[in-house]
């Protein structure tokens, strides 16, 4: 029993470590992207259209999913050799970004960002697989919240260092930062042994069939809405916060801050939550949480305050979904099954994008985040159905 806790703790600390370098580059993405990008002349419309494109890759993990369950690189096997691929290609993208100038080569810009993205969805990728190939069913809500913890304490540590480091010596400086941290996770890959478990999965072993059932369908149906919801709001925040509450990047660091505690609390809060009411109760509650939380950046609230309620909102519902996607995620095609429900996700998210920024002289901020919180509430009419495909008798 010893050995066993010890080895749990010590695939949760790893998996802390990976999605730390995630939630520094949500830390960017999420707070200082859109002001950086307004700020060198890029207009909104470019902005949708560049953060939507950002997300092709991870929208087509499917294939790299493939990739990594089918194709072995010689002897260091099929996740960890992909993701050092993609960890270097990230890194190599970030260092460029440093010395490329949005201003007078925006085309140039994106590009290379755009590589960049395909480097981390490679990387994360691989990155699910391996927690799925060694962890048991027991044990997967504590993955994800190592998780959502590790991306959260990333995004914390990061937004308040981005914030100070872009205000005192530019954003050249942010992204030397970004590429020096996903060359110290690489390096982290490098020295961990990768070790499967080969176990039962309480009778879920999914095949391609079960993609046109019916509870499969509600659950793509509910992947894609409900980020549509989460990122879409997620997305808008930071540039809600500089247009309208005139905040610097110091004072929008700070606001991550928040979000990154937030965050964290989210996911424990899911991982406790979800012992004691179940898959599906957990589902429900989630969605009446991300409904609200959609809702608080209108509140009169300190910035800090305003993140951590927000965070906690969108790591419990994120957990939440990614809890349930694991479950959808067994047997031989686990990376590819996995990156499947993630593709739901980041079209979803991909949608609120578009839609955000696009929709601001129209609808306003406020109008924007109404709409956003009933399509939240409005999922929970797929709950029951979908739940039906993540137990064990749905064979």
């Amino acid at each position: 029993m010893a050995i066993h806790t010890d080895s749990m703790w010590r695939n949760r600390f790893f998996f802390t470590l990976l999605y730390f370098i995630q939630g520094a580059v949500l830390a960017y993405i999420v707070n200082f992207q859109k002001p950086f990008l307004t700020h060198e002349g890029v207009s909104k419309q470019a902005l949708g259209l560049f953060t939507s494109l950002l997300l092709l890759p991870f929208i087509f993990k499917v294939f790299l999913g493939m990739l990594s369950d089918r194709v072995p690189l010689g002897s260091g096997g099929s996740r960890k050799p992909y993701m050092l691929i993609g960890l270097a290609l990230f890194a190599a993208c970030y260092f460029s970004l440093a010395w490329i100038s949005p201003r007078e080569s925006f085309p140039f810009f994106a590009c290379v960002t755009w590589l960049a993205s395909l480097g981390l969805a490679l990387f994360d990728t691989c990155a699910d697989g391996w927690a799925i190939d060694i962890s048991g069913e027991s044990e997967q809500s504590g993955i994800q919240a190592s998780m959502i913890a590790g991306k959260s304490v990333g995004f914390i540590i990061m937004s308040l260092g981005f914030g100070w480091l872009a205000e005192r010596e530019g954003f050249r400086y942010v992204f030397l930062l970004i590429s020096g941290l996903a060359l110290a996770v690489l390096v982290k890959v490098i020295f961990t042994a990768y070790q499967p478990k080969h176990i039962q999965k309480s009778g879920l072993d999914f095949s391609w069939g079960d993609l046109r059932k019916p509870f499969y369908l509600l659950f793509a149906a509910f992947g894609v809405l409900y980020s549509v919801s989460s990122f879409g709001t997620d997305g808008l925040v930071s540039l809600f916060l500089s247009e309208v509450r005139h905040a610097g990047n110091v004072a929008v660091g700070t606001y991550g801050v928040g979000r990154g505690v937030g965050a964290l609390l989210g996911a424990v809060g899911y991982a406790w939550v979800s012992k004691r009411v179940g898959l599906r109760g957990s589902q429900f509650l989630a969605l009446a949480i991300l409904g609200f939380g959609c809702l608080s950046p209108l509140l009169a609230m300190p910035l800090v305050v305003s993140g951590a309620l927000w965070g906690m909102c969108w790591g419990f519902q994120e957990t939440a979904y990614v809890t349930l996607a694991m479950r959808f995620a067994q047997g031989q095609w686990a990376a590819t099954f996995f990156a499947i429900s993630m593709i739901f996700s980041n079209l979803g998210t991909s949608v609120g994008e578009a839609l955000g920024a696009p929709l601001v002289p129209s609808l306003g901020y406020r109008g924007i985040f109404i709409c956003f919180a009933i399509l939240a509430w409005c999922c929970a009419a797929l709950v029951p159905g979908m739940t039906q495909g993540a137990s064990p008798a749905k064979k």
